[in-house]
């Protein structure tokens, strides 16, 4: 392993996680996520298969590799930490085509962040069910609360929020989609129900809205220009600068709170919302559980 290059060991540790955290991976998921061909991801499945024999299995009837009963992470650490990275790093390519490699001449650091405590069983749950299509009981502790509270639910995706990792599920108890909070569900147990409804049936989740971002109408000229640049603005209607951002409906209330829009008076803020009603419409009405 030492010999490999950087980016077939992103390689690696991405499908290893993968097959870990949700019960299978393929030759197709690891050519999109990294844009090799697929003849060059089979090289890879070669050479983890040769270096950690007995540790995954091919299902014919999925075409894909399963962890088997052995099955122990070798090149990934297999904390719960590390796969939301990497599906947060994911989420947050679109713009771009490769992953730098680590090596650098640049002094860098960063505001530390809190590490969140999500529970590696209850991760590992739904992120199996969320591929599997499965359903779960879950005990989770809702702020809304003071107790506990025992739910059948059906994931079918996870949301970073900008502070933290949520599951898109339908929930049986409230009879509709909502997002539930990773660290609050404390246990989770497999359940062989049909789901009430699928990913196809979650409207706020399907619906791509734009919401236009502006600078403050406290800056001058030059100031606006300079957090257009920041922001990435362009020039909209007739010159005026603007962020179009576009997410998921379900999406809006975690980018207003996450960039301060919905606070009336901040005089650090920099931008503002073309649209306040936004913070009406959704801001009171997305709350996660």
């Amino acid at each position: 392993m030492e010999k490999i290059c950087f980016a077939q060991r992103q390689r690696l540790t991405y499908l290893e996680s993968v097959a870990y955290w949700e019960g299978a991976v393929d030759r197709p998921r690891i050519s999109a996520a990294f844009g090799v061909s697929e003849n060059h991801v089979t090289k890879d499945f070669r050479f983890y298969k040769e270096t950690y024999p007995g540790n995954l299995q091919y299902d014919e009837t999925l075409r894909a590799y399963r962890p088997t009963q052995k099955f122990k992470p070798r090149i990934a650490t297999g904390s719960a930490s590390e796969y939301l990275s990497i599906l947060k790093s994911y989420a947050e390519r679109a713009a771009f085509d490769v992953i730098a490699e680590p090596e650098t001449t640049l002094a860098v650091c960063a505001v530390p962040q809190s590490v969140g405590g999500i529970d590696k069983g209850v991760l590992n749950a739904i992120t199996r069910a969320i591929s599997s299509k499965g359903g779960l009981e879950i005990s989770y502790q809702s702020m809304r609360r003071d107790e506990q509270s025992v739910k059948k639910i059906w994931p079918h995706a996870l949301a970073f929020s900008g502070h933290r990792w949520h599951a898109r599920t339908y929930d049986l108890e409230n009879k509709k989609f909502v997002d539930l909070v990773l660290h609050r569900i404390l246990s989770a147990k497999t359940i062989n129900e049909p789901a009430p409804f699928t990913a196809l049936d979650d409207r706020e989740w399907n619906t791509l809205v734009e919401v236009d971002v502006l600078p403050s109408a406290e800056l001058n000229a030059n100031q606006s220009a300079v957090v257009a640049k920041e922001f990435g603005m362009v020039k909209v209607d007739g010159g005026n600068w603007c962020w179009r951002a576009t997410m998921r409906e379900c999406l809006i209330s975690y980018f207003i709170v996450f960039n301060r829009l919905d606070v009336e008076k901040d005089s650090k803020r920099l931008i503002m919302l073309r649209d306040n009603t936004l913070i009406t419409k959704y801001l009171m009405s997305a709350k996660a559980e």
